[in-house]
């Protein structure tokens, strides 16, 4: 039952697609304009919000060899974050970042996603080690400087949580 709803959500999204005429560029267009609205002043409208990584992740759905799809995905990510969902920004950085071998910014979503276990989720252990990961995978990058300094802070953070000996 659940499956048969998944597919008719599917199928009706196609459906409405064919009819409103969706292409490619009116996506574009359509995301043009929600990101020239995203911003009052300097804070992001939430509903604004919701819109944009409904259509970023539409957009890599149905148009997923455009070089754009990544991009969406990881603008998609940020928003995420910026919405306080850091356990799926985490997965969403995760499949850019293995999911298309060619984006540039495959150093970022590594060590946006070791910020995420840092900052956001509290997770040192988690952090220290994709931080690690962010230097290994892509060695002589300025993220992988900044994770191997993030990771001299989180030990040195560590060492002063042990309490001095009398």
């Amino acid at each position: 039952e659940t499956l048969m709803r998944g597919l008719g959500l599917g199928f009706t999204m196609w459906v409405v697609l064919i009819f409103s005429g969706c292409s490619e560029q009116g996506l574009r267009d359509r995301i043009h304009d929600l990101e020239g609205r995203a911003f009052e002043g300097m804070v992001l409208d939430p509903e604004v919000r919701q819109d944009l990584m409904t259509e970023y992740a539409n957009f890599a759905r149905l148009f997923p060899e455009d070089a754009f799809a990544p991009e969406a995905l990881f603008r998609r990510a940020d928003l995420l974050v910026h919405a306080g969902k850091y356990e799926l920004a985490v997965l969403q950085l995760q499949n850019v970042h293995d999911g298309f071998p060619a984006f540039d910014k495959r150093p970022d979503c590594a060590l946006m996603m070791a910020y995420v276990y840092d900052v956001h989720l509290k997770d040192k252990s988690l952090a220290r080690r994709a931080y690690l990961r962010t230097e290994a995978l892509h060695p002589g990058t300025p993220q992988a400087e900044i994770a191997l300094q993030s990771v001299a802070l989180l030990d040195q953070g560590a060492q002063w949580l042990v309490a001095p000996s009398p």
